[in-house]
């Protein structure tokens, strides 16, 4: 049985926010790369549905907001160095994921901003 997965309010932000950076102009690879980006991060959320503990922990865990056990999954749909980290905690007695924020690996860990 698929988890429930939900994306809380935070994350929705870092989705919108990446978009509009792709679309702002072409340099950024405009609209089209946008919506390439946004099907690639569907479809690896059908992943995460499947099978959420087969992603590791976050180097965050324990230490950033510590009640909680905060996995990480890559998610790197272009062919570069550089991607970004799905951050989740999972709900065992409901079934359900939440992704609380989507990350560029590029920017610091939340224990440190």
């Amino acid at each position: 049985m698929p988890f429930l997965v939900t994306i809380a309010a935070e994350a929705t932000r870092c989705i919108e926010d990446q978009i509009a950076w792709y679309e702002v102009d072409e340099s950024h690879g405009g609209p089209e790369l946008a919506d390439r980006w946004l099907e690639l991060l569907q479809k690896a959320l059908v992943d995460l549905e499947s099978n959420p503990e087969g992603f590791g922990f976050a180097p965050e865990n324990g230490k950033w907001q510590p009640q909680f056990a905060l996995r990480q999954m890559p998610f790197k749909p272009w062919k570069k160095k550089f991607g970004w980290r799905l951050l989740f905690v999972v709900d065992h007695e409901n079934h359900h994921v939440t992704i609380i924020q989507i990350r560029h690996e590029r920017r610091p860990l939340l224990d440190q901003e």
